[in-house]
């Protein structure tokens, strides 16, 4: 099957993207300071690539007939569980921008058993991504 060039680029982003929300939250929790300057351009990054073309997919999938309901029901809840994830970790990042102004510990190091929730969910939208990806292009 050929691979769409946006869903390669998104799914092989989304890993970076990952990789700079995980590193970025557990120097957090780890004790060090939040590293904004990691954290400020992924999820800019995230907003303009990825939830753009989470939006331009969320517009097409009732069109495709190739889909059982099963599977459409799962790309929804993947699509609500994504942007939610981003909607709530961006808030909580404008959150520790504005106690590190105040010169507070970010809001991850003032609730570790929330973040290591946010961390979970994070990951569960990035690997259920990455399994539509995978099973849509390269499964037979």
């Amino acid at each position: 099957m050929n691979i769409p060039a946006f869903s390669l680029f998104s799914a092989v982003s989304e890993l970076f993207v990952t990789a700079g929300v995980l590193y970025s939250l557990l120097v957090n929790l780890r004790g060090r300071e939040l590293p904004f300057r990691v954290m400020a351009p992924t999820l800019a990054f995230e907003f303009l690539i990825n939830i753009t073309y989470m939006t331009m997919r969320a517009s097409q999938a009732d069109k495709d007939v190739a889909l059982s309901t099963v599977m459409k029901i799962f790309y929804a809840t993947h699509g609500i569980l994504s942007l939610l994830m981003f909607l709530l970790l961006a808030a909580t990042f404008l959150i520790s921008m504005v106690d590190l102004s105040a010169n507070r510990a970010s809001w991850y190091a003032r609730h570790r058993g929330l973040s290591w929730t946010l961390i979970f969910f994070w990951m569960v939208s990035v690997s259920t991504g990455e399994a539509i990806f995978v099973g849509r292009y390269l499964l037979p």
